[in-house]
């Protein structure tokens, strides 16, 4: 059963998979993270990003940065219609994680969607030209 991830604004922001890799897609259908060891969220780039403890997701400075349904802090808005999942990405190394941040009950500045999206894979592309030069 997916998880829904609110950020400190009740907003609904993005949600784990009820998969193999426990994967986090935001809720465009891009996928960005996924959870390690039920604890640890990793980018699908490798980069460690921080940690899923009891429903609340904290960034690598033990600030709460998202939330379940359960330990939002404020009433949660409507969920808006989800886009259709993308294909995901092979996943790179996972990066050694940090040691545990002392967790505190502050929020963080940093937009939860932001926070995800530095674990993105991003893909760089070539504009090939077809155009013939001039003899």
């Amino acid at each position: 059963m997916e998880k829904t991830l609110f950020d400190k604004n009740g907003e609904a922001v993005a949600y784990i998979m009820d998969d193999y890799h426990e994967t986090i897609y935001l809720w465009d259908g891009s996928p960005v993270a996924y959870l390690y060891d039920e604890e640890h969220v990793y980018g699908i780039n490798g980069r460690h990003l921080g940690r899923f403890i009891n429903e609340v997701i904290y960034n690598a400075l033990g600030e709460r940065i998202g939330f379940t349904s359960n330990t939002c802090p404020v009433t949660i808005a409507k969920e808006q219609i989800k886009t259709e999942r993308r294909t995901m990405d092979e996943i790179r190394p996972r990066w050694s994680a940090p040691p545990l941040p002392k967790l505190t009950f502050n929020l963080s500045s940093q937009s939860l969607a932001d926070f995800l999206m530095e674990g993105r894979v991003i893909r760089f592309h070539e504009d090939v030209s077809t155009e013939e030069s001039p003899d």
